[in-house]
């Protein structure tokens, strides 16, 4: 194929520069699978099955706003080869809580491909890489600076999922290659830890960073994380031989200072190994249930780096945090024939993750959430999110917090409630309200409201 549209923006200016700096590159991501995605209605095996009526393809049933490309983009799929394109924007401003009120706009324009070599050449490997267009200016800066949060409102939490530094850069690019019918596989090149050690599979549900992606606390460990991997290379076990489901993986991966300084593009692999490694371990169980399926598992991230406490002066040396994650398919409504719509239904979500006080400013974070999909009847692909994020202030901060103010820090609580309407299958709005709860940790403060509505839009 000849993808030749690049030569033809330039002359349009910065903005389309860099929207076709990412067409260029071309992708596309596909989202787990849990109740609504991607398992199939029961049949009522005591009734002939209906004939099915073929719906001719338009602009508003379609599943991707450039379409099929006339049965080619389905055909690649089919071979192994997937391209997609995408972007996700939030509109966000707090009501409450602040002296001044932070109207902002930031989105992710993200390109990606993955080559599953095993469908193409019958050879046991995956090619993926993605690269994105980072722009706008969201309401807190995901990445620990001298290992303290930046954000105007003064809060830990992450109010979107798709915040970050203004800038174009190669996320990730990688090939893993499986040995013994995929028992055992070595992914290497640049990867977003964080992705694989102690993420969730939420991202199409919340905003909330923390309930989308991953904890606060994770990024304490300077982690290469999605929109800034690093190279590295994860060793994945199928231990299924033992108990169907079970797996285990370790990583280790190249740390960082700053993520996106000097590494603006995500190219600069001489600085890349410069700052240390940080290394991974989880073990994990997907549970082999269709109908209601759970991931479970627990691991631990850990670096041997020296830095600073910013609130005590003292150097560290060493640190690392453990983690738990529990995700699972717990209802499904009936049909009129009373059979299960496996489509529809509520998915749980628990995580928690714990780090030592003296060096971090999070100890120690616990969330839950649920979504439900079809709730309303007819909006049988909507999704209705909840969930909270519970944060504990490291003990150091804590302790120097007092004696600047005279009074402690404790904990913050982070509460969201969204709805995601598919108004077609390439196009999606989320209305979203979240309340954070003593902001900081300092119950001092009024608590924060954030109302926001994120778009979706799949190319």
């Amino acid at each position: 194929m000849n993808w030749s549209i690049a030569p033809s923006c330039f002359p349009l200016g910065k903005i389309n520069t860099r929207i076709c700096f990412i067409i260029g590159l071309f992708l596309t991501v596909q989202a787990p699978g849990w109740a609504g995605t991607d398992t199939p209605d029961a049949v009522n095996e005591k009734q002939p099955a209906p004939a099915i009526r073929q719906v001719e393809p338009n602009f508003l049933n379609q599943p991707y706003l450039f379409g099929d490309w006339g049965g080619t983009r389905t055909q690649l799929a089919e071979q192994g080869v997937v391209f997609a394109l995408n972007n996700i924007g939030d509109w966000q401003t707090d009501v409450s809580g602040n002296q001044q009120h932070h109207m902002t706009y930031n989105g992710r324009f993200r390109g990606i491909v993955d080559i599953d070599f095993k469908k193409l050449a019958d050879v046991d490997g995956e090619f993926f890489f993605t690269a994105l267009w980072q722009y706008g200016q969201n309401n807190t800066v995901p990445y620990p600076k001298d290992n303290t949060f930046v954000s105007p409102y003064g809060v830990t939490t992450f109010t979107s999922s798709v915040g970050g530094e203004e800038s174009e850069r190669i996320d990730q690019l990688w090939y893993q290659q499986g040995f013994a019918d995929s028992k055992f596989k070595v992914k290497i090149g640049q990867v977003a830890a964080s992705s694989e050690f102690g993420a969730t599979d939420y991202f199409d549900t919340f905003v909330n960073d923390e309930l989308a992606y991953a904890p606060s606390a994770i990024f304490n460990i300077r982690q290469p994380f999605s929109p800034a991997g690093k190279p590295g290379i994860v060793l994945t076990g199928d231990l299924s031989d033992l108990t169907p489901g079970l797996y285990t993986k370790a990583g280790a991966f190249t740390a960082y200072y700053n993520p996106y300084h000097p590494d603006s593009k995500g190219v600069d692999y001489a600085d890349d190994f410069e700052h240390g490694m940080t290394a991974a371990f989880e073990i994990g169980y997907n549970e082999p249930n269709k109908e209601y399926p759970g991931l479970y598992k627990i691991g631990a991230n850990g670096n041997e780096l020296s830095y600073m406490n910013p609130s005590t002066g003292k150097i560290y040396r060493n640190d690392y945090n453990l983690y738990g994650v529990i995700e699972k398919t717990v209802y499904h409504p009936t049909g009129p024939d009373g059979s299960l719509q496996t489509k529809k239904g509520l998915d749980l979500l628990f995580q928690s993750i714990g780090a030592p006080g003296d060096r971090n400013p999070i100890e120690f974070e616990f969330s839950a959430g649920g979504r439900y999909t079809g709730l309303i009847p007819g909006r049988d692909a909507d999704k209705l999110a909840f969930g909270a994020v519970h944060s504990e202030i490291g003990g150091a901060f804590r302790k120097y917090y007092r004696s600047l103010t005279g009074h402690g820090l404790g904990s913050e609580t982070t509460l969201e409630l969204g709805y995601q309407y598919i108004v077609t299958p390439w196009f999606a709005i989320q209305p979203d309200a979240q309340l954070i709860v003593d902001p900081g940790g300092d119950a001092s403060r009024g608590d924060i409201l954030i109302l926001g509505l994120r778009t979706i839009v799949q190319f």
